[in-house]
């Protein structure tokens, strides 16, 4: 079995840093100290690297605890290598008794949305030996956006309100409000809870012409981000057409509704006084994860896991 190691906790500057070890004798190689018990807990000192909480788990697993701080996580990683420790990006989970819950304990971990907690639980018996039917397959997929945070992009012509709708939505100042169109001139992004299914929601600039070399830019990035979108909520007023669009999944949200609504709206909203905004939550998180889906009782086939898996 061959050594390596992977990091447990973010790669940025913290307290503490938590690496998994696997590998027989691994935490031996790197600590230089033997006569591991299991369970019990050491402070060592890692040559040129730091001082450690070390702990054997199991006999080819172990876990180091050391500063936080990036250049000690360098000194470490430069360490194992010349250790020839290989680093790796998956995590053994040593409680996990078998594929299938190897694979839910790693989508546990990734997890954007409290809802797929008990979801994720509950699969371990309804996924042994089950195949999957393109139904659930299509299921699955509209399922693990409470995994991984779906895309969502507000989209309109100038002046309908974006912006002010952004801010309803994430309930604090993060676009320019300004009555003069092309005021938002960068996508602006956001990760809120909708009725329990954490989105990224994105207010795009106006897709419109200009000879501004800069917004030019923004909108071709901001085309991007739509093009990768999972919903659009496409935008209008009773003073402004429908911007023409060509995602399928989309809602389409009559604004300033206390000037007047549209007929042909799915959900009116007045951002400025908050009336709306519960329903267009609702209606987004139904859209995107409808409650028959997680209510189904068929196995949910979630990315990350292979139904090899047994």
């Amino acid at each position: 079995m061959s050594s390596t190691w992977s990091l447990q906790t973010p790669r940025t500057m913290g307290a503490i840093a938590i690496v998994q070890l696997e590998g027989k004798n691994t935490l031996k190689s790197i600590t230089g100290r033997d006569n591991w018990q299991l369970g019990k807990m050491r402070l060592v000192n890692i040559p040129e690297v730091d001082e450690v909480i070390a702990v054997q788990l199991q006999e080819n697993t172990a876990l180091i605890m050391l500063h936080g701080g990036m250049q000690v996580l360098r000194e470490f990683e430069s360490r194992c290598t010349s250790l020839d420790i290989s680093k790796v990006d998956d995590t053994v989970y040593i409680e996990a008794s078998n594929a299938i819950e190897q694979s839910i304990l790693q989508a546990l971990s990734v997890a954007q949305s409290e809802d797929a907690i008990d979801l994720l639980l509950s699969q371990r018996e309804k996924l042994q030996n089950a195949i999957p039917t393109d139904e659930d397959v299509a299921r699955s997929a509209r399922l693990d956006h409470l995994i991984h945070a779906p895309k969502v992009v507000i989209l309109g012509k100038p002046n309908t309100g974006k912006s002010t709708l952004m801010n309803a939505l994430t309930r604090e100042q993060t676009s320019i409000v300004h009555h003069l169109p092309g005021a938002t001139r960068d996508a602006v992004g956001a990760r809120i809870n909708c009725a329990g299914l954490v989105v990224d929601i994105y207010d795009l600039p106006g897709f419109r012409q200009s000879a501004d070399t800069i917004e030019q830019e923004a909108i071709a990035i901001a085309k991007t981000i739509y093009e990768e979108s999972d919903l659009v909520l496409s935008i209008a007023d009773i003073e402004h057409e429908w911007l023409a669009q060509t995602k399928n999944l989309a809602i389409l949200v009559g604004t300033k509704s206390d000037l007047g609504t549209r007929e042909d709206a799915d959900v009116h909203v007045c951002a400025t006084t908050g009336e709306g905004i519960p329903e267009l939550a609702a209606c987004i998180r139904e859209t995107l994860v409808p409650q028959a889906d997680v209510l189904n009782d068929r196995p949910w086939f979630f990315t990350g896991y292979k139904p090899t898996d047994e």
